[in-house]
């Protein structure tokens, strides 16, 4: 496919409602290279914004065109100053005429999958699906619900896409039901022949009027008289008999019911179906979640389909991904200064390291043997970015400090982010320990660049 058509067959996927993942996977599906699949991509998605900016500018030219005939006409006749000295001629140059944006390219497709959920791709064209209310669009296929019971004596059928079964009144022979109220007379189906006692010759002459019954007439043993016996069926095959309790599973001659709690053949849920979107949420930003199949088929089922594409503001950080092109991955840093405390009104060891980070923030590490002897952790024990590079005393502190919180433990490796905005972290040369209440400094680090 050539780069123009490739474009082209990009650009018609967005207008059809497929997102840029959609579409990348129809077109890898069709071999053509990932490179210049990304590359149709971005200039579909971005000559998007060109072509409606044409039409805007377009559309205006072709309104002030049809304005200045109607200011002329409506403007008050001016007096005669004379005929100005020009060339009789000469002939004002003709206006081209507004020429309208060629139509879009006709939307082609080879596959179903090239098409909206609700349409199949028919002479390679998307044609939408008319399905009826009892009728679900799977794959691109109108199907319909099965709303059987394999209760003979109900009419099962659907109604505005709800299934109803409703129990059988009327006395017809034929179809396998004797309801309440009927007789033999009425009704073929309600036949009892009891030949339990009676001898018979062949099993017709045991027919009980009983369609979940087989009718045998055969002899006990150590008996040569035949006699009827009407079995209840169990679960098997080919008897064309779905027998009490039997399922798909068990038995062919059933079939498959959504509803039943239990997953027969073609059902990939029964019971436990995924119903809405939110069903499906599996908490994990990385993952495009899809609800697929229809509930009421038994066909519904969650898809996760893993984000590879970096992009900001998903929530994801897909491998391979940097801050640079994700600001939902984790930014570089820098470390600036590592230096020890120098401990002033308590004794206090460990190191300080302070990072800038590409997002263009800060922040302070203490090391895991970091300590203070201070008897308890109070509120008022906190931690500041000084600009002196020596803080021995309030008035030291005072000279400009950013404050960066409550001191989070006595001991043990602990983190300090800088939130307020600094243009020149070099301004700070220091990092202090200080109790408010006490006035007092307890240690400071001085910040050491040069490292």
């Amino acid at each position: 496919m050539k780069n123009k058509e490739l474009v082209n067959y990009a650009r018609e996927l967005f207008k059809r409602g497929f997102t840029k993942e959609a579409a990348r996977g129809i077109l890898l599906s069709k071999g053509i290279p990932i490179q210049e699949i990304d590359q149709a991509l971005n200039t579909a998605s971005s000559s998007e914004k060109t072509i409606s900016l044409t039409l805007m500018l377009g559309f205006a030219g072709f309104l002030v065109i049809l304005l200045i005939p109607l200011m002329i006409f409506l403007a008050p006749e001016q007096p005669d100053l004379g005929t100005p000295d020009y060339d009789s001629t000469t002939q004002p140059e003709a206006e081209e005429p507004y020429q309208p944006p060629s139509q879009p390219q006709t939307y082609q497709c080879t596959i179903n999958e090239e098409c909206l959920f609700d349409e199949t791709c028919i002479e390679g064209s998307c044609s939408k699906l008319f399905c009826t209310s009892c009728e679900e669009i799977i794959n691109h296929e109108c199907i319909s619900l099965k709303c059987e019971d394999n209760n003979t004596c109900t009419k099962d059928y659907c109604t505005e896409g709800i299934c109803s079964n409703d129990i059988i009144t009327t006395c017809v022979s034929g179809d396998g039901c004797c309801p309440i109220d009927c007789n033999q007379t009425l009704d073929l189906d309600c036949i009892i022949t009891n030949n339990t006692l009676d001898e018979c010759t062949t099993d017709i002459e045991c027919y009980d009027g009983d369609y979940l019954t087989t009718d045998i007439c055969k002899a006990e043993e150590n008996s040569t008289i035949k006699k009827c016996f009407n079995i209840l069926p169990g679960c098997q095959n080919n008897d064309l008999v779905c027998g009490t309790n039997c399922t798909s599973l068990d038995d062919n001659d059933c079939d498959p019911i959504c509803g039943n709690n239990i997953i027969e053949e073609t059902e990939l849920c029964d019971g436990d179906c995924p119903q809405t979107q939110l069903d499906c949420t599996d908490n994990d930003t990385c993952t495009i979640d899809t609800l697929l199949g229809s509930s009421q088929l038994c066909t519904s089922e969650c898809s996760y389909t893993e984000i590879t594409l970096c992009s900001s503001g998903d929530g994801c950080c897909p491998t391979n991904c940097l801050y640079i092109n994700d600001t939902d991955c984790p930014p570089a840093s820098t470390l600036l200064s590592t230096t020890p405390f120098t401990s002033v009104q308590r004794t206090t060891t460990g190191i300080a390291d302070l990072y800038f980070y590409e997002d263009n923030t800060h922040s302070i590490l203490l090391s895991n043997l970091f300590s203070i002897s201070n008897g308890e952790l109070s509120p008022d024990l906190g931690i500041y970015l000084a600009t002196k590079a020596i803080v021995n005393t309030k008035e030291d502190l005072d000279a400009g400090n950013i404050y960066l919180g409550e001191l989070i433990a006595l001991s043990g490796s602990q983190e300090y982010q800088i939130t307020a905005p600094i243009t020149n972290i070099q301004d700070f040369n220091s990092i202090v320990i200080y109790h408010s209440s006490y006035n007092a400094v307890y240690s400071y680090t001085t910040l050491n660049y040069n490292q």
